[in-house]
């Protein structure tokens, strides 16, 4: 049995066929962790609390501490930025204000190359610093934070020669100052376009 196809016939399965391949879009390169994902320093595991928000802060018992928590950063997908691209830390923290703090960073480990063992801060973000973009008048609520990070020009990650963790801070230095510092989540984007997209 023979079937003739029509042109119409064989456009429409060339376009059915390309479809995909022309939407598809290389993947945007953001990294992204929520709190409760953190690994906590085993000294600082009595005054963490994880929270159904997603989040971790200091538990509303403890009057003062600090609380250590750190996020690996995986090898990125594509990490490549155009140039004069802003590299952005991104946070979702909450600091009601006196007697709290967050500070959050983005930390790279030598692993190779005549770099082993040294540890650099490529930038980051201080609550008492850093500019709140979010929950303007409400300082119990989480708010939006961002930072450009000093991590060079179009290849501002090196993952042959470096690992990157971020690593944060909570501060608490009030008794009854609750609720006390928290941070919901971190993320890592090349341009704010992708931050946004």
């Amino acid at each position: 049995m023979c079937y003739k196809l029509t042109v119409p016939i064989i456009s429409s399965v060339i376009v059915l066929a390309l479809g995909p391949a022309a939407s598809a879009q290389v993947p945007a390169d953001i990294w992204s962790a929520a709190g409760v994902s953190a690994a906590i320093d085993e000294a600082d595991l009595s005054i963490h609390q994880f929270n159904s928000s997603g989040s971790v802060s200091i538990k509303s018992s403890v009057a003062s501490g600090t609380l250590d928590v750190r996020f690996p950063v995986p090898t990125m997908p594509n990490h490549l930025a155009p140039a004069g691209a802003c590299t952005e830390l991104r946070a979702v923290l909450r600091d009601p204000g006196a007697g709290s703090r967050v500070i959050v960073r983005l930390m790279r480990l030598g692993i190779r190359g005549g770099f082993e063992g040294q540890l650099t801060s490529l930038g980051g973000i201080d609550t008492d610093k850093t500019q709140r973009l979010t929950a303007l008048n409400q300082p119990d609520e989480y708010a939006a934070y961002r930072a450009c990070l000093n991590v060079g020009t179009d290849r501002p990650f090196d993952f042959a020669l470096f690992t990157y963790y971020v690593e944060a801070q909570l501060i608490k230095t009030a008794a009854g100052g609750n609720p006390g510092p928290g941070l919901m989540a971190v993320q890592i984007c090349h341009t704010e376009e992708q931050c946004e997209s």
